[in-house]
Parts: C-alpha cells; structure tokens; sequence
C-alpha cells in the first residue's frame, strides 16, 4: 500500500506565493507510482484546504492560489480543528517558505500532531530563519559574517547616523525572519536607509542591517543520504542582471546566470562545500539546508541558511542536485524518505 504524503504550500507569509511555486513543482514531479498525494494550502489566515490528487487530476496554479473558491478543494479547516486535513497522513513534504513554514511554528504543529516532515526540526528552523540569531551562532563558531547593525528599541545606540557612518553605501537592511528577498532592500543613500528602515520596522521589531561586500556570489545545498550523513552538492556561483540577487532574479527566468557547477578551482568548490556543511551542523539542519555566501578578498563571508530552500522550476537546489546527477523526483523521494525514518525513531 502506497504511503500516503501530504505536500503543504501556502502560508500566512510575504513567500506564499513563492511557496505555491514550489508546491506546484513538487505536485508536477513526485512519483505518484511509489506516493499517494494530498495538495494541501495554506491560506494567508493560516486556515487549511485540501484535495487528493492524481496525476489526472493535478491542481492548476489558479486553483492553489484561490482554494476557498474551488469546490474540489475540502475547507477551510482551522489548524485546531484540521483532523480531516491528516487523516491516514504518513509524512508531510513541507513546500512552504517564510513565517509560519520555515520558523518552526508548521514543525512544531506537525510535532504535536504527531506527522512527521521533511527538512529540519523546530529549533534548527527557527533558528536559521532568524537572520541575527543566525548570525550570532556562525560567529561564535569562527564562521565570517558581513558586518552588521542592528536596529530597534534594544538597540537606542544604532541610529540611522551611527549605521551610516559605520557601514557606508550602499548597505542591506532586512527583516531577520523573511526570505526570497522579501522584507529587504539596499539603501544607497542615509534617505533610502531612514526609509527603509522605518518602513520594515512595521514588520519586525529588530532589523538588520549589513555591510555591502563586494565580490562573488554563491551558494551550496547540503542534504542528508539515506543514512542520515549530510554531503554537500556543488556550488552555485550567481551572477545577477539586476543590481543585487533580489527577488526578480531569483524568480524570474533569465534574470541572472546560476553556474553549476561554478567554474572555479577545486580548492575554492571544497572550501564552500566545507562552510556550508559546517553551518548545516552548527544549526543543527537536517534533510536539506542551502547556505548563501560572497567571496570577497579571498574571504568567504556567511549571508544566511535556508532550511527550506526553494524547489521551483528556478530555484537553486534543484539545479544544484541535477548537476549530481539526480533528478528532482529522486531528491522527492530522498526528503520523504529521510522523514518516514524520523516516524521511525521518533514515534515508536
């Protein structure tokens, strides 16, 4: 009998839309031969919709977007009162992204619920999605970091003339707890950082603020085999048509180049394998993490760890994976599979 996994995309995050990309792509390519599949979203008011699926019967992007509209999707069930959502469940593939997916709020949900998920556990999750918390461990842990400010009521010293002064122009200024490059932008002068600054402190009660690094960028999947041993993929060197790699040209077909494997010497690919194999562990990742960092003067600087990296027909993962040798619907079956182990030995 086929277990039965329920593929979870959506959410009340600024990456909802994102995660439903993923999803899609998950729901085009997992092995309906070897899984039997639910779609299950998200709404933006953390309310939940389902529908099975078949590969007769794939959900269109439209339906995903709007499931309180669409009669074969079952809802809105609310998260206390979802049973119906995870009856028969084996295991969630978490294609979710952002807050309330990649913090470990979902984690801890499925934790309680007793359904074991893809990817990392509650602490790991929400440590990596909170950038300064993150930043703190890699430091302590003699990982380089970009230089950093951060702003809010904790911090009455860091005002916006003490951040410019020390960091210069052009500079980051984000939200710690958002990804794709939401919640962010660069400030190129003290008006764009004042703005910037006020305008993402309606978000998030600290905002971090980095130095810009000038040099190459790249970034380097790690994944768990089936033992449970992480090795990391070969990196990605990205070089973005637009002024930095935001959200356009993460997600929008042809605005960057994203060499893999990146055509640097074998000395450079190890050391970036090491870095993100080392911040896997420091965080204590599990199943799949992807980690971002920039060369500069020869210094691999750690931007951030993803702990649910994108899956999308334009994320970096995937590509990263192919460039293996893997296809995308055995990188679905290994994620599963490290998950149904955790039922394993967590559970019984």
């Amino acid at each position: 009998m086929k277990k039965k996994i329920n593929v979870i995309m959506g959410g009340p995050s600024a990456e909802h839309d994102v995660s439903l990309q993923t999803g899609i792509e998950v729901l085009k390519h997992i092995d309906q031969e070897r899984w039997a599949i639910r779609a299950v979203v998200i709404g933006r008011k953390r309310d939940f919709f389902f529908c099975d699926v078949t590969p007769d019967t794939l959900p269109s992007p439209d339906e995903l977007a709007e499931p309180n509209i669409v009669p074969r999707m079952q809802g809105p069930f609310s998260p206390e009162a979802a049973a119906a959502v995870w009856e028969n469940c084996d295991a969630a593939f978490l294609a979710l992204h952002g807050s309330f997916g990649e913090d470990g709020v979902i984690q801890g949900y499925l934790e309680s619920i007793g359904i074991p998920y893809t990817g990392s556990g509650v602490f790991a999750s929400a440590v990596a999605m909170n950038k300064i918390t993150s930043k703190f461990l890699f430091i302590q842990n003699n990982i380089t970091v970009p230089p950093y400010s951060i702003y809010g009521p904790h911090y009455p010293q860091n005002t916006v003339e003490q951040i410019a002064r020390q960091h210069g122009f052009p500079c980051f200024v984000k939200c710690p707890q958002s990804g794709s490059s939401k919640l962010m932008g660069c400030a190129s002068t003290m008006a764009d950082l004042a703005s910037l600054l006020a305008e993402l402190s309606r978000f998030s009660p600290e905002i971090l603020v980095e130095a810009s690094i000038k040099g190459t960028e790249f970034s380097c999947g790690v994944l768990d085999d089936p033992d449970g041993k992480p090795f990391a993929l070969p990196p990605i060197e990205i070089r973005p048509k637009t002024s930095f790699f935001d959200y356009t040209a993460k997600y929008t077909s042809g605005a960057s180049e994203e060499i893999v494997p990146a055509p640097r010497p074998v000395e450079l690919l190890r050391r970036i394998q090491q870095v993100a194999l080392s911040v896997h562990r420091i965080i204590g990742c599990s199943g799949i993490s992807r980690t971002d960092m920039i060369l500069g003067n020869d210094t691999l600087y750690v931007l951030e760890t993803n702990t649910l990296p994108g899956l999308t027909a334009n994320s970096l993962l995937p590509k990263s994976f192919a460039a293996e040798g893997g296809t995308y619907s055995e990188l679905i079956d290994l994620l599963i599979n490290q998950a149904l182990k955790r039922k394993i030995m967590d559970y019984q």
